[in-house]
């Protein structure tokens, strides 16, 4: 089993995640800003910079100054396409070609030219196109950087499934060396594949009818399809293993390095091995105008990977922020982020992007979101090192996912509402190097899976596992609720106030320091902008989610309002509080 295996395996009974510390990474109180702005710094209390475009060695060195202790510069390996343009004549010869055989832009950016041509995608398997990312690394990493953060790291893998891509010489003679080394010859026999050396994937398809104009609609059922995206995906992550080593080389120091992924999907977290956090965009469904739960799966699903999260929202969600202001809702999304242990980057400028207006800015007004982050920061012994208590797992199987099966989001909101803990374990493939861990599947009270988890492709040591779990009466099938309840009785009661959500936290190295519960009030009144408050609830906590602690004391914490104290009653199983007002978070104390 490998290294990264080893770290599911955890010392304190239901805590949930492993610090990830083989490079300069992020601490639970930490405020990320997505760019550098160096008249926020300071007002904002940012402690990490996590999308830079800069590199400029004196800005880095001022941000250090300032209280920054983790730089970290960008590289688009999508988005810089003037700069591929300037960089050599052939540019063109970097450009990923779609099935039809031409070059395409990134949707996204419709809207941009540059010396009379488009925003071409760029292809990462292009030996001009690494040319150029090379001499981007040498530029930004003479820099005093602490980290790196590339953005649509996918490259030309990420073209595979929706834009009939690619297929440049480049890409088909990559493909071939992948059938040669990872296809039974039988295989390509059966489909009349018998010299390798001159295949074209492409114009095998063209040969047996397909045309350009359907190719997506038929790409799933049509030859070699699954291989071609196989293809795609490792040898994209090879290239940015490469990447992350050559730019280490050339800082000489271990660097942070992060991505811009959606967290979520099998293809997104390929890449987690190869990372200190996310640094990405997540859905927050702002034309909602709810407290969203989307936030939470890519959470948790971040936490099953041993990988912290810096996220902010969509181009179309800032888009509709700005439209509306709404600000109160954004500070919801802030509020969840940090009650989860993760991070929500702090909104002083944003990206916004519609159809019909293309890209455009959000300017957040430093008066409505810096004294949440001010918040955080003064609380800093409340965040870091603390971890997700979870007497219930969920099983996310990355194979199953892959072929449409196993979605675990409906689970994950569903917990998440009724104020269940819980933890995502990770069921890893030939894609995604994590594996269920035996003995931390023991720890749990009860493991969640998903209905169809009988026609999953899950290999058969993972199987073996949940097979021991079911035969010792602790698997659930969603969504048998029952049974749920019967192993795992309901250690939150949230009365007074249903949509309050508490989320136990619990130190995993200091078994001395407090439990935390952080209270998120989820009633958010679109007409105000505001969480309508909490008054007068009551909560009941079992005190073995402690694990054996036996609080005595509390205090909420809430920005904008000094410490309450609140009485605690407590008899030989559980902890009740009544807590007098809750307007949008608070953060409870609780000491023996």
């Amino acid at each position: 089993m490998g290294t990264l295996r080893f770290l599911f395996v955890v010392k304190v009974l239901f805590v949930a995640g492993a610090c990830w510390a083989d490079a300069p990474g992020l601490r639970r109180s930490d405020v990320v800003f997505m760019y550098d702005n160096p008249k926020m710094i300071e007002p904002y209390g940012c402690t990490v910079v996590g999308w830079a475009g800069s590199s400029d060695p004196k800005q880095v060195e001022a941000a250090h100054r300032k209280g920054v202790r983790l730089f970290c510069s960008s590289i688009g390996f999508l988005t810089e396409f003037s700069s591929v343009i300037d960089f050599s004549p052939d540019f063109l010869d970097a450009a990923c070609r779609n099935f039809a055989g031409e070059p395409f832009v990134v949707p996204w950016l419709w809207d941009h030219k540059h010396k009379g041509h488009p925003a071409y995608w760029w292809c990462t398997n292009s030996p001009l196109y690494r040319k150029y990312l090379e001499s981007r690394l040498e530029q930004v990493m003479k820099a005093p950087l602490d980290g790196l953060h590339i953005d649509d790291y996918r490259g030309a893998s990420g073209a595979v499934t929706w834009l009939s891509a690619c297929f440049c010489r480049h890409c088909m003679e990559g493909f071939r060396k992948h059938l040669a080394d990872s296809v039974p010859k039988e295989k390509l026999a059966a489909l009349g594949i018998q010299d390798l050396s001159r295949f074209d994937y492409r114009q095998f398809l063209l040969d047996r009818g397909v045309k350009p104009e359907e190719y997506n609609r038929k790409r799933t059922g049509l030859p070699l399809a699954a291989e071609f995206l196989d293809f795609q995906v490792k040898a994209n992550d090879r290239y940015f293993a490469e990447y992350r080593r050559r730019a280490e080389q050339l800082r000489g120091k271990p660097l942070a390095f992060c991505v811009n992924s959606g967290v979520t999907d099998p293809h997104g977290l390929v890449i987690a091995p190869q990372l200190t956090f996310f640094c990405c965009e997540v859905d927050h469904n702002a034309a909602s105008r709810k407290v969203p739960l989307h936030p939470i799966y890519a959470y948790k699903v971040a936490d099953g990977v041993d990988r912290p999260v810096a996220s902010t929202a969509s181009g179309h969600d800032w888009a509709y922020v700005k439209e509306h202001n709404v600000p109160g809702l954004v500070r919801a999304w802030i509020a969840l982020s940090y009650a989860f242990g993760h991070h929500f980057m702090a909104p002083h400028r944003q990206w916004c992007y519609t159809q019909e207006k293309g890209t455009h800015w959000y300017d957040g007004p430093t008066e409505e979101y810096a004294w949440v982050y001010q918040f955080v920061r003064a609380n800093a012994r409340l965040f870091d090192d603390y971890q997700a208590v979870a007497p219930v797992a969920v099983l996310y199987d990355n194979a199953a996912r892959r072929k449409g099966l196993g979605n675990i989001e409906p689970i994950c909101a569903a917990l998440a509402e009724r104020n269940m803990p819980f933890a995502i374990v990770i069921a890893g493939d030939d894609w995604l190097d994590y594996r269920l861990d035996a003995d931390r599947l023991a720890r749990f009270q009860a493991v969640v899976v998903a209905a169809d988890f009988e026609k999953s492709p899950i290999d058969e040591p993972q199987k073996q596992m949940i097979a021991t779990v079911k035969a010792a009466g602790r698997l659930v099938v969603w969504p048998d609720e029952a049974a749920l309840a019967r192993l795992v009785p309901p250690p939150i009661l949230v009365e007074g106030a249903k949509e309050v959500m508490a989320v136990p936290r619990l130190q995993a190295k200091a078994t001395s320091a407090p439990a935390v519960v952080h209270l998120l009030n989820r009633r958010y009144d679109a007409a105000s902008d505001a969480a309508i408050p909490a008054e007068n609830f009551t909560l009941r906590l079992r005190t073995d989610l402690f694990g054996g602690r036996k609080p005595t004391k509390a205090t909420l914490h809430a920005p904008k309002t000094q410490p309450v104290p609140l009485a605690v009653a407590a008899d030989g199983t559980t902890v009740t509080l009544r807590v007098p007002r809750l307007e949008l978070w608070g953060i409870l104390e609780l000491s023996e």
